[in-house]
């Protein structure tokens, strides 16, 4: 009978082959699994990772990248997305016959404006008002985004995820609307001051139909002290006569009579607008 005799360096080498015939690419994992650019020529970096069966990293092998719709989207050899034009397209990696892909998503969002871009917040800590984010294409028109929110100093003021920004201290803070890589920022002034009245003015106005008057609100303390720019909420008794925007600008839509309705921090005024 013959004895084979197998030594321990052979053994190991046994063992390597085997293991690293265990260990071939199975699959292939990218990341992040979706990307959203807002803007053109905007980018953001892919990474693929070779695994084995068994869902193990593997060291070596480099997929190659390739884009659906290169008018959308390119990607070169390092993974780097770079945005060309509005719309959707599939970025694939590639490795001995494994694929892998990721949706990407190209928004033209060219800028972004905080409305209104400044106001000055009076009344008791937790008095509040609503910011809105204008954006616009590469192209100046609009288009409807939803941003997401951030205060500079939550001491001062704090903003909610729907652009409510509530005062908390006396301050200025940057409330900045934040989508992609783009920005907007509008500075908040809070003054913590009980108000003790308001006028508006003019008490009355008249227009004729399809005209417009700005109603401006002052603010007064209990000292008498004048509290100017103080941010207001206007309301129109009767829109089918005459509407009212946030900034306190009427437009006459139909022959009547309107009362202008003015909250500020709580203290309300009333004003009139006759239409002819």
């Amino acid at each position: 009978m013959r004895v084979i005799r197998v030594t321990g360096a052979a053994l190991c080498l046994l063992a390597v082959f085997a293991t690293a015939c265990s260990r071939k690419p199975a699959s292939i994992q990218v990341s992040p699994r979706k990307i959203v650019l807002y803007g053109i020529g905007r980018s953001q970096r892919l990474t693929a990772q070779l695994l084995d069966k068994k869902g193990r990293a593997l060291e070596s092998g480099h997929a190659t990248w390739a884009s659906s719709k290169r008018d959308v989207a390119t990607i070169d050899d390092a993974g780097r997305v770079v945005s060309k034009g509005s719309g959707k397209t599939m970025v694939s990696a590639n490795f001995e016959g494994l694929t892998a892909e990721v949706p990407v998503e190209v928004v033209d969002a060219a800028a972004i404006e905080v409305i209104p871009p400044q106001a000055t917040l009076i009344g008791p800590a937790g008095t509040s008002f609503t910011v809105s984010a204008a954006v616009k294409t590469s192209k100046n028109q609009p288009i409807s985004i939803r941003p997401t929110w951030s205060s500079s100093d939550e001491k001062v003021a704090k903003v909610s995820p729907e652009g409510v920004v509530t005062s908390v201290g006396n301050g200025t803070a940057a409330v900045t609307a934040h989508i992609g890589e783009l920005q907007g920022v509008a500075e908040v002034s809070v003054l913590v001051r009980e108000i003790a009245r308001l006028e508006v003015h003019p008490a009355t106005a008249l227009v004729r139909v399809g005209d417009s008057q700005r109603f401006q609100v002052v603010a007064f303390s209990s000292d008498g002290s004048r509290l100017e720019n103080a941010v207001a909420q206007f309301r129109s008794s009767n829109p089918t006569v005459a509407t009212i925007d946030g900034g306190g600008n009427a437009s006459g839509v139909s022959a009547g009579t309107a009362t202008i309705h003015v909250d500020v921090a709580g203290r309300v005024a009333e004003a009139t607008l006759i239409v002819n």
